[in-house]
């Protein structure tokens, strides 16, 4: 059984990989996989969460903070790492894994700059650890579809790609709620979010990208934001009152459902409604001025072999979830995803994907791919397969498992989206990368 510590005791680590290794019966959904691993132990700046934790779930995982991680690994001895913490904490940890030997899993992204991504390559280098990079959106059912039909010669020579990716307005705001909306903590939403995208099209293409050019902004949130309330008034506002005026806050406290009071969502609270004292001493709202990131991305990306794409990134629209598609010298690939849960979705929502293929000089054909239950349209339970219990034969054809150089590409691509937006040129992705 392999041993685990976890560094950054964030509700992604709890709900991907602590629930699932301890296995908590009332909470089936995010899997069993207690016979595979155990976490030994868990690091974080809010310590008391992970002892409110303990005494929620009667567990006894120790608690360290993050100038004990040495101690840490000389305490609990783990075979591997999971770091899951703040986007600008990984850097930092997966090289101190790395000097130990252990492998190390990491959620995307996998450091915030191109400088880190170095950094970590190197230190991989001189480790008998590996990395494993969680993007678990190669796993869904129509990105394996659509995987298997280009392995198949559907396109031919790709050319180009088509993608538009929303975030709808209560996702896409919860961002300006965290530390995400701070550059030095999240390398922007290019970074911390598109990042998912860029790795997706470099896994579908499998090329390098080459050159990225770039347009950015802040539309929606941030103190200059045509719906902030605060500009319009003539006094100083509270909290509260820009609360009551902002259309944000109205549309998702006034419209949506509460989830009806249930013995499964008391468990579900007291697993990951936990308190962050430390990192949020203060309530953070959309409109404050220390927001330093883009909302808003329009970006071309040029690929070693020729294929380009066309990104298109809003984290403000009335729905959430893609239009991608693919170009090539045999057809035309093409689909829409709709992400946005049924109770926030402003049309019914589709129960299934459909992808389209248009050979080029042929008919179009239509496959239809159920859209499965779970989180990140059902790749979290798969990818969770991959790494705790060993790769899948579909994983290993069709290369769902990421390491570090996909990490540091993904990263690469969404750094260059800022630096050219904050510059008006093309960025190579060679003088980031090397």
């Amino acid at each position: 059984m392999k041993r685990y510590s976890v560094c950054g005791f964030s509700i992604r680590a709890i709900a991907q990989y602590v629930v699932p290794l301890i296995g908590i019966p009332d909470l089936p959904e995010y899997g069993d996989f207690s016979k595979y691993g155990k976490v030994v132990a868990a690091l974080d700046i809010d310590t008391e969460r992970i002892k409110i934790f303990n005494q929620r779930q009667k567990t006894i995982i120790p608690a360290y903070r993050p100038d004990e991680f040495e101690k840490m690994i000389k305490e609990t001895k783990p075979d591997a790492l999971i770091v899951a913490g703040a986007d600008y904490t990984h850097a930092e940890y997966i090289i101190a894994g790395l000097k130990h030997n252990l492998d190390v899993i990491v959620e995307k992204p996998m450091t915030i700059t191109s400088k880190q991504a170095k950094q970590v390559l190197e230190a991989e280098k001189k480790s008998k650890g590996k990395v494993i990079v969680t993007f678990n959106y190669r796993y869904t059912p129509a990105h394996k579809y659509i995987k298997k039909l280009i392995l198949d010669g559907a396109l031919g020579k790709i050319t180009n790609i088509e993608f538009v990716y929303n975030l709808d307005t209560w996702h896409g705001a919860s961002y300006f709620l965290r530390w995400n909306r701070n550059r030095k903590f999240s390398g922007g939403l290019s970074v911390h979010k598109s990042c998912h995208h860029f790795d997706l099209i470099n896994w579908f293409v499998n090329d390098i990208p080459e050159t990225v050019f770039a347009f950015g902004a802040l539309n929606y949130f941030g103190s200059n934001s045509p719906f902030n309330p605060q500009k319009k008034s003539k006094r100083k506002l509270s909290l509260e009152e820009i609360k009551k005026r902002c259309p944000y806050y109205q549309k998702w406290v006034g419209e949506v459902v509460p989830l009806p009071e249930s013995k499964h969502m008391q468990i579900y609270k007291d697993t990951f409604y936990l308190p962050y004292k430390v990192q949020y001493p203060k309530e953070l709202y959309y409109y404050d001025e220390d927001i330093d990131i883009e909302d808003t991305y329009s970006a071309v990306v040029k690929y070693k072999n020729g294929a380009s794409m066309t990104y298109s990134f809003n984290a403000s629209t009335p729905w959430e979830g893609y239009i991608l598609a693919i170009n090539g010298t045999g057809g035309r690939i093409e689909t829409m995803y709709v992400n946005t849960p049924s109770d926030r979705c402003p049309f019914p929502k589709p129960e299934r994907q459909t992808i389209t293929y248009i050979p080029l000089f042929g008919t179009r054909q239509i496959h239809d791919v159920p859209v499965v239950v779970g989180g990140h349209g059902g790749s979290d339970h798969i990818i969770k397969h991959d790494i705790f219990v060993s790769p899948t034969q579909e994983s290993k054809e069709l290369g769902l498992c990421a390491n570090s150089i996909d990490g540091a590409y993904s990263v690469a691509i969404g750094e260059a989206v800022w630096m050219s937006a904050k510059k008006g040129i093309p960025i190579k992705i060679a003088s980031l990368l090397d």
